[in-house]
């Protein structure tokens, strides 16, 4: 069974070589800032976007110094987004640890995040073609984009299925296009090549989204994620959409009901709001709102899976198969 831990070790010293350009690509003189990066790198995630990168890489040929670079900007622009996002969200944990935010302070999670932000944008420009350098920056623009769209949503409460993978290709599936991608660019894939591979990045990055959006109406599962934390942002997700779309004689009342919501900061929900929470729950999970969801996610995996059918077999596209399975399981 696929586990990130088990593609780590396949990948060996690859791994290790990406690792040591990422240390040596945040490093700084700056006895403040380095003592924040390295509780950082002291509290990595899966390193999922810099493992998928050089499987896709090293499916396409062998890696050259090129593919190292991609692979960490796909995990500084990541974490510089995570530090972004938790004082946006005022979050105080950040996988099971005191967030950056609340460990240092908002302003220093920034500027962090800044930090990384300008190194990874850096490391491309000194070492990889316009291209590449193009794939990030469009990846960049799209998470914008998604993070505003979501906001003004969550704003007006209108949130169709359009906009919403419109969101979640932004948030999510556009650092994933750009992590595989580039990888293929890095070894000078073909452009078929290349392009099956964009497209297995692009349904990933979806299916990996709505399964994250399936957790929050799913309080008994132990995922470190609050349940709930959606309907507290206000935001409208796949599995309440599709709710909302097999009982509309009750979406006035459960839209009028997320209103009511004024505070968005999910760590801070009050006994009102656990009860709007509850009954959106509830109300999703006896609308097929779950299993709507579950449905089109399983779509994206199986279209991730066969557009790698045209690759040649490999080590490398088992574990690429294998992570699309993992994504319509994971329980994390």
């Amino acid at each position: 069974m696929f586990t990130a831990e088990s593609a780590k070790e396949f990948l060996g010293s690859d791994f290790e070589k990406y690792r040591q350009t990422l240390s040596l690509a945040i490093h700084s003189e700056e006895p403040y800032l380095e003592a924040i990066n390295h509780y950082v790198l002291g509290r990595r995630g899966k390193e999922i976007r810099p493992v998928l990168s050089l499987l896709a890489g090293r499916c396409c040929g062998s890696l050259t110094p090129s593919s190292y670079y991609c692979a960490a900007a796909s995990e500084m622009l990541h974490t510089a987004t995570l530090m972004h996002d938790d004082v946006a969200d005022a979050a105080s944990m950040r996988r099971g640890s005191l967030s950056v935010a609340a460990m240092f302070s908002p302003a220093a999670a920034v500027l962090t995040g800044d930090f990384w932000l300008s190194r990874s944008l850096h490391l491309l420009s000194s070492h990889c073609p316009p291209a590449i350098i193009d794939c990030f920056a469009d990846a960049v623009r799209r998470m914008s984009e998604g993070e505003l769209l979501q906001m003004d949503k969550a704003d007006k409460l209108d949130t169709t299925e359009k906009d919403y993978y419109s969101i979640i290709y932004g948030k999510t599936a556009a650092l994933f296009v750009a992590s595989v991608r580039s990888a293929a660019m890095a070894v000078a894939a073909g452009e078929k090549t290349t392009k099956a591979l964009t497209d297995y990045a692009e349904n990933l990055g979806l299916a990996f989204q709505i399964r994250d959006d399936i957790f929050d109406y799913s309080p008994d599962l132990k995922t470190g994620k609050i349940a709930g934390a959606d309907i507290k942002e206000r935001k409208i997700t796949l599995p309440l959409i599709g709710a909302l779309a097999n009982a509309p004689q009750k979406a006035p009342h459960i839209i009028s009901r997320i209103g009511k919501i004024e505070s968005v900061f999910a760590e801070k929900i009050t006994e009102a709001e656990a009860e709007i929470i509850a009954e959106t729950t509830v109300f999703v999970r006896e609308n097929g709102g779950l299993e709507y969801a579950q449905q089109i996610l399983e779509r994206h995996i199986d279209t991730a899976k066969e557009s790698l059918e045209g690759l040649p077999a490999s080590g490398e596209r088992e574990m690429l198969t294998g992570f699309a399975e993992y994504v319509g399981r994971r329980l994390t």
